[in-house]
């Protein structure tokens, strides 16, 4: 491992210069955005009582809408309240 002595005015300007871009950073894009009514396959899964496979074959069989962002699915609230009132299934 190698190290580097450098002055402590010089750390702290380049503290100073990183902190400085974070904040230019979160200013330009924000924070990681959140989406409170989007539901993770866990989450679903969790909720609805099935396994990852029977989401799959919700999905599949357009039962239980979703998007797709990447490669990572999720689906809203509503959806699957509505899926549960369907059923007449209890939000767990």
């Amino acid at each position: 491992m190698r190290f580097t002595a450098i002055d402590t005015s010089a750390w702290e300007e380049l503290k100073k210069s990183i902190e400085e871009l974070a904040l230019c950073m979160r200013e330009h894009f924000g924070t990681k955005p959140e989406f409170p009514d989007l539901l993770h396959n866990g989450d679903v899964c969790r909720i609805l009582n099935i396994s990852k496979r029977t989401l799959q074959h919700y999905r599949d069989t357009s039962v239980l809408p979703f998007i797709q962002i990447g490669h990572k699915c999720y689906y809203k609230r509503e959806d699957v309240e509505a899926l549960l009132e369907k059923s007449n299934r209890k939000i767990q």
